[in-house]
């Protein structure tokens, strides 16, 4: 497994960082809690229009309850369309290269080494895989980047080893 080694270039759509971002937070428990608060209001909401009659202040409850399950009341993706358009780091395109070592990440005006022990998980979904190094910190591979089906499971292979295995030791043995 150490001797595998996987290069990508693309370059970045802010719907990408969209979606990384909606799957990132479906990986906390701040996702989890909104599910709860949903609940809650849609209860008070049913309570409430029960006991008083349907005002406007007890049906008000319903609609919120709705959108905050399915997360429509956060501002979080304007501010990453703001973030995506100042940043000018997401204006060029982005070459990595995974091996042993790490991720080697270079653009125009980046050249930089990050050590597979910087990351601590991989988050995926169907349209991009995240190496998370913190609290709301990831990189975004987007699968588009990939060429076919089996160069992103390959990807997937090698960077599960890394990122799963302490000490920045691969997981499973070459």
């Amino acid at each position: 497994m150490s001797e595998q080694s996987f290069s990508l270039t693309f370059d970045n759509l802010v719907d990408d960082h969209l979606a990384a971002e909606r799957l990132y937070y479906r990986s906390t428990l701040f996702a989890k809690l909104d599910k709860v608060v949903a609940i809650l209001l849609l209860l008070v909401g049913a309570t409430s229009t029960w006991a008083v009659g349907a005002r406007w202040w007890t049906v008000l409850f319903l609609p919120v309850a709705i959108l905050e399950w399915f997360n429509l009341l956060t501002i979080r993706p304007l501010m990453i369309r703001h973030w995506f358009r100042k940043n000018p780091k997401f204006r060029e395109t982005y070459h990595l290269a995974f091996d042993a070592g790490g991720v080697g990440f270079r653009t125009a005006s980046i050249d930089s080494h990050v050590a597979w022990d910087h990351y601590t998980k991989v988050l995926e979904d169907d349209r991009s895989f995240l190496l998370v190094y913190g609290s709301g910190m990831y990189t975004v591979i987007p699968k588009r980047a990939f060429p076919n089906a089996a160069e992103a499971e390959e990807f997937r292979s090698l960077v599960g080893a890394w990122i799963s295995a302490p000490a920045g030791r691969p997981s499973r043995s070459a």
